[in-house]
């Protein structure tokens, strides 16, 4: 892999956000990684955490983020992100149940595309 390329995004989360209106997959090779984006504002990020496990980063609520820090070891606050507002999920090892992996990156689309204004959410469909 050369320093311009990264990791292609996992099946079943490019099959998810192909789902969500406006949401595209983008790679950013001076992270790593590929993040998520709705009207080019991120919801999330899929790369590697220190110790080179994959990682779902995600925008989320607060209290949800403080819930599934507190309930699951293999989510901890997001990597290089604000610690309230984004969470780390270890995707390779099914280590959190795949339904709220997929609950929370469909959460983290809904807060980003809510935080547009009004006439790109309403061009979004």
């Amino acid at each position: 892999m050369t320093d311009d390329q990264v990791d292609p995004v996992e099946p079943w989360i490019a099959a998810l956000v192909s789902e969500l209106p406006g949401a595209e997959v983008i790679a950013y090779p001076e992270w790593g990684s590929q993040t998520l984006q709705v009207a080019g504002k991120h919801f999330g990020r899929v790369g590697s955490d220190p110790q080179g496990r994959r990682i779902l980063t995600l925008k989320g609520d607060p209290d949800d983020n403080a819930f599934f820090i507190q309930e699951y070891e293999a989510v901890t606050p997001g990597y290089y992100a604000n610690k309230r507002l984004w969470i780390s999920v270890r995707i390779e090892d099914g280590a959190v149940p795949r339904e709220l992996v997929d609950e929370a990156l469909n959460s983290a689309y809904a807060i980003v595309r809510a935080s547009l204004p009004k006439r790109v959410q309403a061009q979004l469909g």
